[in-house]
């Protein structure tokens, strides 16, 4: 049997109330939404072909049960665009587009993810179906601004941890912007929760010429983390929960100071301070159980399963009762998971920081919600979900990282994803800058290195590159780098008008540069020596997994920045001794 791979528990992209109330109630059978469906939509917009009879007869039933892939429906067809693909999904044919009566398969996944992941609607994960909950039923039928449709609602969303997360920041903190609660939003050091550094959109604000440059930038710069955000927010917002209110910011990070006006901050209103009481349990408000989706522990790292299925283990031991992380590892021994009790703090902190209340008493931990929604998928075949070697790598690691914040294990993930490169390239700079005490800053734009960094006069020129297999340095990017280091040398504005250069304190008088990676194959120490042979300058070749390790070294005070530059001296690549 086969599992079907859903990605419930974390949504973008779905703000309406709404058109959340249209979805949950198509499930009615007879309802207003369900006869427009059955009787005007479904018959003009979806074709026989793409299963127009088939939905009209699941929205006819007495207890509605709809596979997932009949709800969703298919992507964009080959011949067409997504703006004049067909519809060929029930809650496509729900939403109401800008320029046509249905929406894509993208803003339909997003809905059904939404009321799956608070609770309005019941996934079959052995049959991928969809159907009706009793809370659904509750708030579908309830009239349309009465108090039972808010009582249903406030309901749903306390019981998801993220929205939760989300009121108790604002809580301890008053007023915060959509990076701020991003940066502390997910899984700590983990693809799939990524989150803009404030400076960089300040930074970026402060160069923009135009309003249209800068409200493209506050629309656009985001992160993953930033986006769910953005989503939860707009829930809140129409809620009467938060207040949408601009926040100005100031910034040092290094060696430059950035101030600027944030559009997208929020704060508590009134009605959102008696919310938050029973997120927390507070004397009368009782605390609403927690819904907990075993896909929401993870999303995009290659061993899914397998951090799902530990974190799952990890909630249910303490569920009901203090454990102290030995306590817990042995537990998850029993399980058939060998596990540092590192691991299991880092998932800890992790469970706070997507929702769930997360108790210590001496060297002991207990999750004070009651949790619901929270099952291992049965698989009576198939290979066991086995722990990746970038989980591995990041296991050393959380051992021997005492000073440098573990949310930067993150760049192991990074460095073997081809499609994140600004992200690569972003937490780099941070950890450089905002970790350490290295000044400069992610230049990354057309005909810029990737980063540049200086302490005292020093300076090092950065390539980052982010493989899947590992990368090779072939000739051309060894040319590019080539290149930089000319300009560098020069500083022509005709050669490169953009003047990247100028990101150098006056005082530095002596450059390296380095290519940075998941990991390197092939020739590159052959390119390496090639580019100090045409330059005259030394450089290297360092991994993620190196670059924290030196980051751990410079931080606790071990190594110091001068020693640190001349291990750029070697044409090889950079290889801290393991303990």
């Amino acid at each position: 049997m086969t599992v079907a791979d859903r990605t419930f528990g974390w949504v973008q992209e779905a703000y309406t109330l709404d058109n959340l109330k249209n979805v949950v109630s198509a499930f009615v059978p007879d309802s207003k939404i369900n006869r427009i469906l059955r009787m005007d939509k479904i018959p003009r917009l979806i074709s026989e072909k793409d299963g127009r009879d088939e939905f009209i007869r699941e929205l006819s039933g007495e207890e509605i049960t709809i596979p997932y892939t009949h709800l969703k429906g298919k992507g964009t067809p080959v011949g067409y665009t997504r703006s004049n693909a067909p519809c060929s999904g029930i809650i496509q044919a729900v939403l109401p587009g800008q320029r046509k009566e249905y929406q894509s398969d993208w803003p339909a996944d997003s809905f059904l993810r939404w009321a799956v992941s608070i609770g309005f609607l019941h996934y079959s994960r052995t049959d991928d179906v969809c159907s009706l909950s009793p809370l659904g039923r509750q708030y579908a039928e309830a009239a349309e601004g009465s108090e039972e449709e808010a009582g249903a609602l406030k309901t749903a969303l306390l019981s998801y941890p993220p929205v939760c997360r989300v009121l108790s920041l604002l809580g301890e903190e008053g007023h915060l912007t959509k990076f701020e609660i991003g940066a502390r939003l997910g899984f700590i050091g983990e693809a799939g929760f990524t989150s803009i550094p404030q400076y960089m959109i300040l930074q970026g604000l402060a160069e923009a010429e135009t309003r249209e440059e800068r409200t493209k930038l506050l629309q656009d710069t985001e992160g993953t983390s930033d986006k769910y955000v953005r989503t939860i927010c707009s829930w809140l917002l129409q809620m009467g929960w938060i207040n949408k209110v601009a926040k100005e910011v100031t910034v040092s990070i290094g060696g430059l100071t950035c101030t600027g006006t944030i559009p997208q901050s929020y704060q508590l209103t009134l009605k959102g301070r008696t919310i938050l009481k029973h997120v927390t349990g507070v004397s009368r408000f009782p605390r609403i159980p927690k819904r907990v989706m075993w896909d929401m522990l993870a999303t995009k790292v290659a061993d899914r399963e397998y951090l799902r299925n530990r974190r799952t283990h990890i909630i249910k031991c303490l569920e009901g009762a203090y454990r102290s992380p030995l306590q817990v590892k042995e537990y998850l021994k029993g399980m058939g998971m060998e596990e540092e009790e590192e691991t299991i703090l880092d998932d800890l902190r992790s469970f706070e920081n997507i929702g769930l209340q997360v108790k210590k008493t001496g060297n002991t931990y207990r999750i004070m919600d009651e949790i619901t929604g929270l099952e291992l998928p049965f698989k009576s075949h198939g290979p066991v979900p086995v722990k990746s070697e970038v989980s591995l790598c990041k296991d050393y690691l959380r051992s021997h990282l005492n000073h440098v914040d573990h949310r930067y294990l993150i760049l192991l993930d990074l460095g073997f994803d081809g499609t994140s490169d600004r992200d690569y390239e972003i937490q780099t700079a941070q950890l450089l800058t905002g970790e350490l005490n290295f000044k400069g800053a992610r230049l990354g734009d057309t005909r810029k290195p990737d980063v540049c960094v200086y302490y005292g006069e020093d300076g090092l020129i950065i390539d980052n590159k982010a493989y899947g297999k590992g990368y090779s340095l072939p000739i051309k990017q060894a040319d590019e780098m080539y290149r930089y280091i000319e300009e560098n040398k020069e500083r022509n504005e005709k050669l490169n008008p953009n003047k990247w250069w100028e990101i150098f304190d006056k005082d530095v008088i002596h450059y390296h540069f380095a290519f940075v990676s998941g990991a390197f194959t092939g020739g590159f120490k052959e390119r390496l020596e090639n580019i100090r042979m045409r330059s005259g300058i030394y450089g290297a070749a360092v991994n993620s997994m190196n670059l924290l390790l030196m980051a751990e070294e410079l931080k606790s005070g071990r190594l110091d920045y001068k020693e640190c530059f001349k291990l750029f001296d070697c044409n090889d690549e950079i290889v801290l001794q393991r303990s």
